[in-house]
């Protein structure tokens, strides 16, 4: 994770050097830690049990933008089976993954300027994220500042819930979303 953000850190660093500062929209993505990062990548890993109830997790992140018109777009990977046995059509599949979505803006940030697109405007499962998939319409900017202790922000919660069920083959089911701004 450490040489995720390290590696992240200096090719941002790389980009912003290549392209003039101000041809760039200021855009900026912090996770609970509060560091800031051009992608945010969430890694799962699920781990089903014989008793049946309902496990979830929850993740915040923060986006900053100087600019209207900005777009958070996710793409996900599995979850995919490690060390599973059994018949695959009993493995965990995305569309087995409750996801919840939802925006509020804190500070000065415009409350009706970041908004979820459908199928996100409502409980939908992990199979709605592909590769690319468009998750927020930024209408309005956040502030004047992108920085990570400015507070005026939009804040994003994700909640993730499997209700786990012996149908499901026992093992492990690993994968990763990723989240990145644009500014078209």
């Amino acid at each position: 994770m450490t040489f995720k953000r390290i590696f992240f850190f200096l090719s941002s660093a790389l980009l912003i050097s290549i392209f003039p500062i101000n041809s760039l929209a200021c855009l900026s993505i912090t996770d609970d830690l509060n560091a800031p990062n051009p992608i945010i990548n969430a890694n799962f890993s699920l781990q089903p049990d014989v008793s049946p109830f309902t496990d979830c997790w929850t993740g915040v992140i923060k986006i900053r933008s100087d600019k209207n018109g900005w777009r958070l777009v996710a793409t996900r990977v599995g979850p995919s089976p490690s060390n599973v046995e059994g018949n695959s059509e009993d493995n965990i599949m995305a569309s087995d993954i409750t996801l919840d979505v939802s925006v509020q803006a804190f500070g000065q940030a415009i409350s009706n300027g970041a908004i979820l697109v459908s199928p996100f405007s409502s409980q939908t499962d992990l199979s709605s994220i592909q590769s690319g998939t468009f998750v927020i319409s930024g209408i309005k900017k956040s502030s004047n500042s992108c920085s990570s202790f400015n507070a005026n922000y939009y804040k994003v919660t994700k909640r993730l819930c499997l209700f786990r069920d012996f149908i499901f083959n026992p093992g492990s089911y690993n994968g990763q979303v990723s989240y990145i701004l644009i500014n078209p």
